[in-house]
């Protein structure tokens, strides 16, 4: 399952997960957001319980986004224990996506 989330609930979702976590920064008007919704959807179905999935508006969430220096959607953000663990930016493979853990 993929929820979305509020810059205001960022911290506390993944500060409060038990769970590692994947982030995306995403925005509506993005086509490489949109190719990218199959790919994040697939991640999560096959990690549930695993792995939290989240995503996050972009355009609502700039100054979240510059504490973690991003500029560029789609990005995505592995946390653990509430720490960054890896990050990348574009269209990439599910795998990529495994890969941040």
């Amino acid at each position: 399952m993929i929820k979305e989330i509020r810059p205001e609930e960022f911290r506390g979702e993944i500060e409060k997960s038990l769970l590692p976590a994947l982030v995306e920064f995403y925005a509506g008007w993005c086509p490489k957001c949109a190719m990218m919704e199959d790919v994040v959807a697939q991640f999560a179905a096959e990690n549930a319980g695993a792995v939290r999935v989240y995503r996050i508006d972009a355009d609502q969430s700039e100054e979240l986004m510059e504490s973690y220096g991003l500029n560029r959607v789609p990005t995505f953000l592995s946390f653990r224990g509430g720490k960054v663990k890896g990050a990348v930016t574009g269209v990439v493979t599910k795998k990529v996506l495994e890969g941040l853990f």
